[in-house]
């Protein structure tokens, strides 16, 4: 089968590289590298010019000529024309549910976007049950077109080695990964942190908010060395520091908020900022996180292509 996919995503600018990037990253990896009966064309600004009107209209002309029997659109957006069959993946919908985070222009067009692959995709792939439930809420008629397939851990990430030594080897800093933007609620951590600190016996402790992009290898060590991972995000549909930072034995602790179901077993929870705070001071007592080879057996590429391929 000819298969084509939106990899749009890989053009985002460094800054830029966090959630989307990552997926359609490794993901295009793993279809690559693990489905080799099917024939896949992707779709970036590189070898598909011009860039203006990319997807309505560059990406359409192009599917007419080549008559794909599936079209991958992993970023939320449709073509005007798809010959086969439409496979969209949905990435959440904080904007729907906390539009107030978001600008109104941005608000329009990602719920103008949502009503499109609800109408026009044959699927629908989400990261967790949450997003499916939400699906629902929205439009109980698509319950059976909604499939969810948990991301994988990404590939520069798969490093089981590291793991033993990231537990013994901890530095004394908390560690934040993700989005400059209101709906990562980095006000809290902050909060949360000076209250932590205002024990004197954690005056040597350091808080890191990494809201640019450094070198994956550099992310890696910081993981590895780092007490905990904090996330309390207002939204989440996936998370993918999370994963990451368990995957290198860096234990999380989020507000609930921030955690889909899927990783509820390995995270460290909380409700409030008392307890979020509590938290920080047990982690440092006695790091606990959970099994990394149960983690690896339910996030991985390999099984979510397997379980891709079957919807074509």
């Amino acid at each position: 089968m000819k298969i084509s996919v939106d990899g749009g995503a890989l053009n985002l600018k460094n800054s830029q590289r966090f959630g989307t990037f990552i997926f359609s990253e490794n993901l295009i990896k793993a279809l690559q590298l693990c489905d080799k009966k099917n024939q896949y064309k992707i779709y970036t600004f590189e070898n598909l010019k011009p860039k203006l009107f990319w997807m309505k209209g560059r990406i359409s002309i192009e599917e007419i000529k080549k008559k794909s029997d599936v079209f991958l659109a992993l970023n939320q957006a449709l073509p005007l024309y798809v010959a086969g069959k439409t496979i969209s993946f949905c990435h959440g919908l904080s904007y729907h549910f906390f539009p107030q985070y978001y600008s109104k222009k941005d608000v329009v067009r990602l719920n103008r976007q949502l009503k499109e692959i609800i109408k026009h995709s044959d699927k629908i792939v989400v990261s967790s049950e949450k997003v499916k439930d939400e699906l629902v809420s929205i439009n109980r008629l698509i319950d059976k077109k909604i499939i969810v397939l948990p991301f994988g851990i990404p590939t520069d990430m798969l490093d089981k080695p590291a793991f033993a030594k990231a537990i013994a080897g901890k530095k004394k800093y908390f560690l934040f990964v993700g989005m400059d933007h209101p709906i990562k609620n980095i006000n809290f951590i902050k909060e949360a942190f000076n209250e932590f600190k205002k024990d004197k016996k954690y005056k040597d402790y350091k808080l890191y908010t990494l809201t640019k992009n450094v070198s994956r290898e550099k992310l890696r060590l910081l993981y590895r060395n780092a007490t905990a991972l904090l996330t309390a995000s207002h939204y989440e549909s996936f998370n993918f520091p999370v994963l990451e930072a368990l995957s290198q034995g860096c234990p999380v602790i989020g507000l609930k908020s921030a955690i889909i179901p899927e990783l509820t077993p390995y995270v460290n929870f909380a409700n409030n900022l008392d307890e979020f705070v509590e938290n920080m001071k047990k982690i440092i007592i006695k790091p606990n996180p959970k099994s990394i080879n149960q983690l690896y057996k339910n996030f991985n590429w390999e099984n979510y292509v397997k379980n891709l391929v079957k919807l074509y």
